[in-house]
């Protein structure tokens, strides 16, 4: 339930689009970790969501073993993947290495190299450590091999105590300590993923360090924390979206029987604030008001408009081009009027039917727009010239967040509401007087008012206790208690509950059309409860693991007072 596994999803489920499949997210979280310093002891109970997988219910299983191995060891993640092999299900990585599995991974080095090599060659750079994950990610291995790399070809040494290996969350306050103790005069950092960076910048900041000005730090991944945290982040853009479509369209072709290998794409390169862009403003980058750069900015800013693009859909960049050259004509020769601000705002209309913005992140193209207006700013004498340059960026800056303002506050309203009714549902469950069967029918109700059509509640005849690391056995058939198809709830009877997990993904009621679904565990503690298998929607993505936990809690209650 992170951001990666979301845009994974999306590219995923968009490339199905015209194909007759259905798909099921099952999430596992962490097939292995230390129950230590969480507020969820329990989340171990996820894993068992791998049991409901079987060879008569599944046709291809695609496995982002990297994330959900990301605390395990090699031997771990390799005795997991040899489990799920156990089943004859042909198995797809995303985002994953590994001997003997075909699948789709990123490009590590490539990114990673030019944003070294901006440290070393534009900033003058050469004291640079990094803060790594174990070797065993052969992902995050590759990482490091870049940064190893990069670092030779300009003639650096790179010393034992320049690299620290930590895990792959920002929870990692001890090792950036330790690196940072162990390196008093580093410039710059390199963490093999922004969550890394994040907990870095914590380290930092305790320190009274600023990240951009007393170290320059690059993160991996291009989360929406990167560009949101202050300073921004510069990262290494790995396209998830882009790289679950190219994961499905490989299930597309050992669907129609090709033999499947392993498929590369690109990472990028993206420049921010903590590399010191924005923060020292005196010295504004001049380049960015000459119009000999600006195809080289727009291919930093709109990184996602690949070769593919420029050839096919030259416009963009034509319009971008014809748009800038405006403004900064504008800006030279300093002459304002009201018609020449007008025909500005028509031409970035022009470019924003194009829909641009789907090839950068909002933040970056903002910060390209403020570094704009910091250097003509520097260019104006006049004070009346000065106010009017800055309304006029100002404006542009407003356009571009009203254009991606799509239905965050729709969404946040419907959210709001159905808060409202899940806790009304808990409220209401404490008051059962009887643990009737008709009483799960209310989780669907309530699933409805988040907006899902398609919901199907199955249960354990009997609640099972399951301890961590102990192995988790799935009964041959589970009851289902409650169905919702397109919208329409119906209470199950008892004698016609029965369902066998080969049927789990199919049973009578699912809808004929295709879906795409998510099964989540119910669970409270140690006791296991089922499963509740739903719509996969933005309310699932945001909040799906809190949704389910509170069913979870619904469901034990009714079970209590059966």
């Amino acid at each position: 339930m992170d951001e990666f596994t979301e845009h994974l999803c999306r590219g995923i489920i968009s490339e199905a689009a015209n194909d007759d499949v259905n798909i099921v997210v099952i999430p596992v979280k962490y097939i292995d970790r230390e129950m230590k310093d969480i507020p969820d002891l329990y989340e171990y109970q996820y894993k068992t969501n791998v049991a409901n997988i079987t060879s008569k219910n599944i046709d291809v299983l695609i496995v982002s073993a990297d994330t959900i191995g990301c605390l395990a060891t090699g031997e771990k993640l390799r005795i997991f993947m040899e489990d799920l092999k156990s089943r004859n299900i042909p198995i797809i990585l995303a985002a994953s290495k590994m001997d003997g599995y075909p699948g789709v991974i990123f490009d590590n080095k490539t990114g990673i190299k030019e944003g070294i090599t901006y440290l070393i060659k534009e900033l003058g750079i050469h004291n640079i450590c990094m803060l790594k994950a174990p070797d065993h990610n052969e992902d995050a291995a590759e990482r490091y091999d870049a940064f190893k790399e990069t670092a030779e070809y300009y003639r650096l040494e790179i010393k034992p105590e320049n690299v620290v290996t930590t895990n792959l969350s920002s929870n990692c306050r001890e090792e950036c300590d330790k690196l940072l103790d162990q390196n008093p005069d580093a410039e710059a950092i390199f963490c093999a993923n922004d969550d890394i960076a994040i907990g870095l910048y914590k380290a930092m900041k305790d320190r009274g360090l600023t990240p951009g000005k007393e170290i320059k730090v690059m993160g991996f991944d291009n989360s929406n924390s990167a560009s949101l945290i202050t300073p921004s982040l510069t990262t290494v853009d790995a396209d998830a979206v882009h790289l679950g479509s190219r994961v499905f369209s490989m299930v597309r072709m050992l669907l129609e029987g090709w033999d499947i290998g392993e498929m590369t794409i690109p990472t990028r390169f993206i420049l921010r604030d903590s590399f010191g862009s924005l923060l020292d403003k005196e010295n504004t980058d001049q380049r960015i008001l000459d119009k000999q750069f600006l195809e080289q900015y727009f291919y930093r800013i709109f990184f996602k408009y690949d070769n593919i693009n420029r050839d096919d859909d030259p416009e963009i960049f034509l319009t971008f081009k014809t748009l800038m050259t405006i403004l900064i004509e504008y800006i030279n020769d300093q002459t304002y009027s009201l018609e020449r601000v007008s025909f500005l705002k028509k031409k970035l209309n022009d470019f924003f039917k194009l829909d641009a913005l789907k090839y950068t992140d909002i933040n970056l193209l903002l910060a390209y727009i403020e570094r704009v207006k910091i250097a003509a700013l520097q260019r104006f004498d006049n004070y009346e010239r000065k106010c009017q340059a800055y309304e006029t960026l100002s404006a542009v800056m407003t356009r571009i967040v009203e254009s991606t303002h799509y239905d965050e506050d729709e969404y946040d309203m419907i959210k709001d509401d159905s808060l409202f009714t899940l806790k009304k549902l808990v409220e209401d469950s404490l008051a059962f007087s009887s643990g009737r069967d008709e009483n799960y029918s209310e989780i669907l109700k309530n699933l409805y008012d988040f907006g899902v059509k398609n919901a199907y509640l199955y249960l354990y005849d009997e609640p099972i206790e399951h301890k961590n690391k102990e192995r988790f056995t799935i009964p041959d058939h589970v009851r289902i208690k409650a169905a919702m198809t397109d919208g329409d709830i119906k209470v199950i009877p008892y004698y016609d509950q029965i369902v066998s997990v080969d049927k789990m993904f199919d049973n009578e009621f699912i809808t004929d059309n295709k879906y795409n679904m998510v099964l989540m565990p119910l669970y409270f503690r140690e006791t296991l409860y089922g499963s509740i298998l739903y719509d996969l929607t933005d309310i699932t993505y945001k909040s799906g693991d809190f949704l389910a936990n509170q069913y979870a809690l619904v469901v034990r209650i009714i079970d209590r007072v059966h």
